[in-house]
């Protein structure tokens, strides 16, 4: 159910997207291409969770959060940038049978964005690529009884989609309000204490807003 909200809510964001932007063809003032860009913003990070099928009967799920996420880009052309995404957030894990822990998530991702109209009043954007999900400080309880409990590390793919509106523009930097979606590919395993290796596929989409300066 939650992986069918978000299909929704990606789909109402762009859709908004493209309705934005064709309502505001107003198109800047050629001006020197500011290379270096910094967001900072709110993240809502939603799992869309799946637990080995051994582990059906006790109804688990990674439960929703909001997490800090700061970006820095590099644009090589107008239309053609590298981002950076740093970010980490605090998962709580539930069920039906009395087991509960948590798991922090440290998932750095490195895209490639294109900018079909960067010169547009609202800026969309695409980004595709890399991410990599470091777990720490892993805790479970069955039972109010504490085990042994480790997540690993994962390799996948990311996208996103988003646009930017300006809101201070100077000859040294811009200043821009940013809406973001992502979506990460997060396929791993975790090892319970006495219980054995377990496959846990985390795939959270993530929704952000935030304030970033390009220069």
């Amino acid at each position: 159910m939650r992986k069918k909200g978000m299909v929704k809510v990606l789909g109402v964001l762009l859709a908004s997207l493209l309705v934005v932007s064709a309502a505001s063809m107003v198109f800047a003032a050629e001006e020197p291409l500011k290379r270096f860009g910094v967001k900072v913003s709110a993240m809502y990070v939603i799992p869309s969770d799946s637990f080995d099928s051994r582990l059906d009967g006790a109804g688990l799920s990674v439960d929703n959060s909001v997490a800090p996420k700061v970006e820095l880009e590099y644009f090589f052309t107008k239309n053609i940038s590298t981002e950076l995404v740093l970010a980490f957030s605090k998962n709580d894990i539930s069920s039906d049978v009395g087991i509960n822990g948590s798991v922090w998530l440290l998932p750095p991702s490195l895209f490639a964005k294109y900018h079909p109209i960067p010169d547009w009043y609202v800026s969309p954007y695409v980004g595709f690529g890399i991410n990599v999900v470091i777990p720490f400080d892993e805790k479970l309880y069955i039972g109010g009884k504490q085990f042994d409990f480790d997540v690993d590390t994962s390799v996948g793919w990311a996208a996103k989609v988003g646009f930017d509106i300006p809101i201070v523009k100077t000859a040294c930097v811009n200043v821009y309000w940013n809406v973001d979606a992502m979506y990460y590919s997060a396929k791993t395993t975790m090892n319970i204490g006495g219980l054995g290796k377990f496959d846990l596929d985390i795939n959270p989409w993530t929704v952000s807003s935030g304030v970033g300066l390009r220069f």
